[in-house]
Order: C-alpha cells, then structure tokens, then sequence
C-alpha cells in the first residue's frame, strides 16, 4: 500500500510537471528536491539523435530530473513520425504518459494503442517495442525507477 502512494505521488509529481511554465526562482526544499513546473512545449529539446542501431533516427530528448536516490531519470521523449524502436528491456520498470500523438507498443508479445492521455507501465525484464503512427510524431513523459539502460533483442 505504501508503495502504491509513493508512486501516485511520484506520478501525480511528473504530470504536475508538464501542465504549466516554467516557475521563477527555484530553491530546494526540505527533501532536498529542487521545485519544477514545466510547460512540456518549451522544453529544452536535444538535438536530434544520429541513427544508432535498435534506436529511432531522429529521435529527441529533454531532460527532467534524476531520483538522487535510484537515479531514476526523468524526461521527454519525442519520436519522429513512423518511427520504431526496436525490441529491447530494461532492468528497471518504466511508466510513461503519452502527451501528443498516437504510438503501438509491443509488450510481451501483446500489441497496444496509446494515444495522447494514456499512462503505460512497463515492468523492468518486459521485452517491449514502440511503433508511432505515420501520421505524427509522438511526446512522451517517461519515468524509470533506476539508471536507463537498454538490452536489445534479436529477432
């Protein structure tokens, strides 16, 4: 149970972030977390990636935050239209919130349409790949509860 409130307060945290600008002067507080009000559209995007094998070409990132505790990070991804990325895990669980456009994830072999709104976990092991629709590029939030890592598959 407890863990449960923990993480609706870490989510409740992450979607808080991406509804509204930035906030003026940040100062930490007691928890040692430094206060954040983002406005997802002016984030600070990357340049876009060059094509490495297994990842979209073209694919952006803006980074969050990073749990000091789990290094966990926190961030934005946008995907180019019709992009995929290839089947892979991680060792820890991700959750995303789609923010914009349309993408089809394989998880464990079942196929799902998330579209602007929808909130995916994808548990640490679960071999999982994006597919976005053609039509658009797709932003999301994303969370990991520990320092990113990416495990291919082979086909």
């Amino acid at each position: 149970m407890e863990g449960n409130r923990v993480y609706a307060s870490a989510l409740t945290a992450a979607l808080a972030a991406t509804l509204s600008s930035v906030a003026g002067a940040q100062e930490e507080i007691q928890h040692g977390t430094t206060p954040l009000v983002l406005q997802w559209e002016a984030a600070d995007w990357g340049p876009p990636s060059s094509s490495r094998p297994g990842f979209p070409a073209g694919i952006r990132n803006a980074p969050i935050a990073t749990d000091p505790e789990t290094g966990g990070p926190t961030y934005l991804a946008r995907f180019p239209a019709g992009s995929e990325f290839a089947m892979h895990w991680h060792t820890h669980t991700e959750t995303v919130v789609v923010l914009e456009g349309a993408v089809d994830i394989v998880m464990d072999g079942t196929r799902y349409t998330a579209t602007a709104g929808s909130y995916v976990i994808i548990p640490g092991t679960a071999h999982h790949a994006w597919y976005v629709h053609a039509d658009t590029d797709v932003v999301l939030l994303a969370r990991r509860d520990g320092p990113a890592d990416f495990h291919f598959v082979d086909p």
